[in-house]
C-alpha cells in the first residue's frame, strides 16, 4: 500500500504505521542525516526529525506524497517546495514541550545551586511564548518564580498575555530561548541573542538555549565570556550541528547534544501526531490511542519550598549526567554528536499537574 522511510531514532513507527504500509508496502529505517534521494525512489511517506534537510534536492523526482517531522520546529523543511509539489505535510507542535520545560526547570535549579542563588528573588525572561515557552511559564508560575514573556509575533496577533520588549528580557537574571529559527521576514530570530544582548545582561546571569543553535550567536557568546563578562551558559543546541563550536562548549556550565525534548513521552507523541495527521489526510480513523503507548512514570512531588530544588529534581532527571556524556567525547564531538542522540538513555517525564 504505502512505502515508508523513517528516521531510525523515531519510536513506535512499526507499531503505528505497519497497517498503513500494508502487506505490499514496507518500512525502512535510516539515519536521519544520511537519508538521500536514492533512498526515496520507491517511497510514498517520509518521516523525519530535525536533522534531515527536506527540500527539492532530496525530494525531486521521487514519489513522496506525505512528509512528517516529529518535531516542533520546521526550519529543516522547505514548506514552499512541498506546497508547490502538492506534498502533504505535518509537524508535531507541542509534542516535546513538557520534556523541554523539565530540562529548563532542572537547568535553572542546577544553576541556582551552583551559584547559591535564591530563586524566590530572580526573574526569568522567556523569549518565545508558543507551546514550549508557555509550558515553561506555567511551571514557573506554579513554583512562584517570577517570569516575563517576549513574543512579538504573538503580541501582534492579539495574544492577551502581558509581553515585554527584548531589551526588558535582557535585564532578567535568567534568559531562556524558545523561538523557531527564522532567517528573514518581519521577526527574524537568527542571532537574536547576539553580543550586544549578552553584554547588556546583568552580571552573573544565565542564558539557556534549547530552541535552535543559530538563535544564539555562538562565537559572540564565546567572545563575551572571554572578555570577562560574568555569564553562565546552559546550551542544548549549537550552530552547525553536529559541528559543535568546542571553545563555547568548554565554557558552558552545562552542554548537551540537542536532547532537551528527548523524553520518551515526547518522542512517542511526535510519532503519534504524524500517525494522526496521516489518518486525517486519508479520512481514516485512528485505530490506536495515544494513552495505550505512553509509559507510566513516577511524578515529582514539590515540597512547596524552592530550597534544594535541584536535589529534589535530580532523582527524576540527572542533567549533569547528560553533560558528562557529552564532555567525555568532546575531542571527537562532531563525529559523536548524532550517536549521543541515537543512544540517549530513556528519560521519563516527571512533572504532573504543573
Amino acid at each position: 500500500m504505502w512505502n515508508i522511510v523513517a528516521d531510525e531514532n523515531m519510536p513506535l513507527v512499526e507499531e503505528l504505521f505497519t497497517d498503513i504500509a500494508g502487506k505490499s508496502g514496507g518500512i525502512k529505517r535510516l539515519a536521519g542525516r544520511q537519508i538521500s534521494r536514492n533512498d526515496l525512489n520507491d517511497t510514498d511517506i517520509l518521516l523525519v526529525r530535525s536533522i534531515t534537510q527536506v527540500n527539492q534536492e532530496l525530494l525531486e523526482d521521487t514519489p513522496i506524497r506525505f512528509v512528517g517531522t516529529a518535531t516542533i520546529g520546521v526550519d529543516h523543511i522547505d514548506l514552499n517546495y512541498l506546497s508547490q509539489q502538492d506534498i502533504e505535510f505535518s509537524s508535531a507542535p507541542g509534542s516535546n514541550a513538557q520534556g523541554v520545560a523539565e530540562y529548563v526547570l532542572t537547568s535553572i535549579a542546577y544553576w541556582a545551586e551552583q551559584r547559591q542563588v535564591d530563586l524566590s528573588s530572580v526573574t526569568i525572561g522567556i523569549i518565545g511564548a508558543g507551546n514550549v515557552g508557555s509550558r515553561v511559564a506555567k511551571v514557573l508560575e506554579r513554583l512562584g518564580i517570577r517570569y516575563l514573556l517576549n513574543d512579538p509575533p504573538l503580541e501582534a496577533a492579539g495574544d492577551s498575555r502581558n509581553f515585554v520588549s527584548l531589551e526588558d528580557i535582557g535585564q532578567c537574571d535568567v534568559v531562556t530561548c524558545h523561538v523557531p529559527l527564522e532567517k528573514s521576514g518581519q521577526y527574524p530570530t537568527h542571532h537574536l541573542v547576539d553580543s550586544e544582548f549578552l553584554r547588556a545582561m546583568p552580571d552573573a546571569g544565565l542564558l539557556i538555549n534549547t530552541s535552535r543553535g543559530p538563535v544564539l550567536d555562538n562565537r559572540a557568546a564565546f567572545e563575551v565570556k572571554q572578555s570577562g563578562k560574568r555569564i553562565d551558559y546552559i546550551l542544548d543546541v549549537w550552530e552547525g550541528e553536529p559541528d559543535v563550536y568546542v571553545p563555547l562548549m568548554e565554557q558552558a556550565m552545562i552542554a548537551t547534544p540537542h536532547i532537551a525534548g528527548y523524553s520518551q513521552e515526547g518522542k512517542i507523541r511526535g510519532t503519534y501526531q504524524l500517525y494522526q495527521a496521516f489518518n486525517q489526510w486519508q479520512g481514516a480513523e485512528d485505530s490506536i490511542k495515544l494513552e495505550e503507548l505512553l509509559p507510566e512514570a513516577p511524578k515529582w512531588q514539590w515540597s512547596g519550598s524552592l530550597d534544594a530544588l535541584y536535589q529534589s529534581l535530580k532523582p527524576y532527571y540527572d542533567l549533569k549526567a547528560d553533560d558528562q556524556r557529552m564532555r567525555e567525547v568532546q575531542s571527537d564531538i562532531n563525529n559523536q554528536f548524532d550517536g549521543l542522540r541515537k543512544n540517549y538513555p530513556q528519560r521519563l517525564e516527571f512533572l504532573d499537574n504543573l
